[in-house]
């Protein structure tokens, strides 16, 4: 006696499960925010320091008359401007690669749900889905719909609010 096989619900979760693990174990964090406390509390400092840094050039440079004497404050000034705009460039890097990443492992998943639907012999029966503003209407395991909000149509009404079917999971 064969084992049926699995339906395609899930192998999804089994494919979503796998892809957070991956996710977790690349990105080192656990939650969904793409900073982390350090992140954050090396943004406040560096900010600070540059703040300071500003304010203390401005002090510098105030009360003096002639150029020659204010070109030290000016120069503490750009340095604070210099050190306040690397920790802003870093932090706004660091936010980029992370959302790169679970963009990636996103689009593994993805692909591994195609390929696992492409495999399946039937299709499920269950109505069609979409969350508000969306423009295509999905699979209820469809990988974009995954802890959304969405209501059950059938495909006509979905079409007739002006959506599309989903390129993935074909529904």
């Amino acid at each position: 006696m064969t084992p049926a096989p699995a339906p395609a619900s899930r192998s999804l979760s089994l494919t979503w499960s796998r892809s957070a693990r991956l996710s977790q174990q690349k990105l080192g964090r656990g939650g969904r925010e793409p900073w982390h406390a350090g992140d954050v509390s090396s943004l406040a400092t560096l900010n600070a320091v540059g703040l300071a840094l500003l304010v203390t050039g401005w002090f510098m440079a105030s009360g003096q008359l002639l150029f020659h004497n204010q070109v030290a404050g000016a120069n503490v000034a750009v340095a604070g401007v210099i050190v306040a705009g690397v920790g802003n460039g870093v932090w706004l890097v660091t936010g980029r690669r992370a959302v790169g990443m679970r963009r990636e492992v996103f689009a593994r998943s993805v692909v591994a749900y195609a390929t696992d639907r492409a495999n399946t012999p039937s299709a499920t029966a269950a109505l069609p889905v979409a969350a508000t503003g969306m423009t295509k209407y999905h699979r209820p395991e469809c990988p974009f719909v995954a802890e959304r909000r969405v209501t059950s149509r059938t495909a006509k009404t979905h079409e007739k609010q002006g959506r599309t079917p989903c390129g993935v999971c074909r529904p």
